[in-house]
């Protein structure tokens, strides 16, 4: 059944001349390095291709090649015509929702993704649940499909693989997305250069923001997890920005070896809370759920709506 619909997701490609890239809105390395991967490829093979992304892209990834090419205005929903829309790493599609029914040409949706919550929204969906990365995915397909792959595409798919994975330490990491990562580095692709923007690039202001971090760590009664919390004031007194809890949790669950579950709260300027759940062992999806988020069985998410963050005898509450 996959090939099959690879299949299917290659001739609508073929057929297609002006093709619409869509990141998620939950901006992080995997969909950046997916959705500029295949930007380079379908740009390679003649496609008119545009990209467009919600929000502001982290600092971090202003290495990638391509990124210059990243729209924000959606206004440019309205006055194109395009063919075909992609969207990659987006695990529900209901930022695009309302975006999709402005464009001209009722373009069909290709979804491309490894969460086990999607369901499926698009025309086509390629969904691989046991794919390390959404990257990943990508980087299969193009393969299977004989797309010409460069450098450029490599080093964002790469860097797709490496952030999802913390450079192949998490429990999601597997043989498939090691092998992707041995030839994706033979097409030209810098590891070195990923770890070098995305990990080793810690300011002053994000290292004290990690150590409030750690030193709130807590039990947590709520979630029955050792638990954190960072609010919009602490931001604001450390001169933080919300990009630098990037990696927090999966540095805890990687590092913290007497504690099964992770989650680290935040408060966003929307006027919601942020839960991102990390396990070894518990099925954290399960608990996202419940929550109204998602994800995989080890590495989740929630956001509560109209909500902040409240400390009360030593632990973290959401409060409404």
């Amino acid at each position: 059944m996959s090939f099959l619909i690879k299949r299917q997701i290659k001739e609508q490609i073929d057929a297609a001349t002006r093709i619409l890239l869509l990141t998620d809105d939950k901006i992080d390395g995997d969909t950046i390095g997916s959705t500029l991967g295949m930007y380079h490829v379908l740009s390679t093979a003649g496609k008119e291709v545009d990209v467009y992304s919600p929000h502001p892209l982290p600092d971090v990834f202003e290495f990638l090649p391509g990124v210059e090419m990243i729209q924000r205005q959606d206004g440019f929903f309205k006055d194109a015509d395009y063919d075909l829309v992609l969207i990659f790493d987006c695990a529900d599609g209901g930022y695009i929702k309302p975006l999709l029914p402005l464009m001209l040409g009722k373009p069909a949706v290709i979804v491309f993704d490894h969460h086990a919550t999607n369901p499926k929204y698009g025309d086509l969906n390629l969904i691989e649940p046991v794919a390390a990365s959404t990257a990943d995915v990508v980087w299969r397909f193009l393969r299977e499909m004989k797309f010409e792959i460069d450098r450029s595409a490599a080093q964002c798919i790469l860097t797709g693989i490496c952030t999802d994975t913390d450079t192949f330490s998490t429990s999601n990491t597997t043989a498939a997305c090691l092998e992707a990562a041995h030839e994706l580095s033979k097409l030209g692709a810098k590891l070195q250069v990923i770890v070098r923007n995305t990990m080793m690039n810690k300011s002053v202001s994000a290292l004290k923001l990690w150590g409030l971090a750690l030193e709130r760590l807590h039990h947590n009664d709520e979630f029955d997890a050792l638990c954190t919390a960072i609010c919009l004031r602490d931001l604001k007194k450390l001169g933080a920005q919300k990009d630098d809890l990037q990696g927090l949790s999966n540095f805890l669950n990687a590092m913290v070896q007497d504690a099964d579950m992770i989650v680290v709260l935040y408060e966003r300027t929307d006027g919601s809370v942020k839960g991102s759940m990390r396990a070894r062992d518990r099925d954290v999806s399960k608990i996202a759920a419940k929550r109204g988020g998602g994800g995989h069985k080890r590495a989740a998410g929630f956001s509560v709506e109209g909500a902040h963050l409240e400390e009360k005898d030593g632990q973290w509450f959401i409060v409404k």
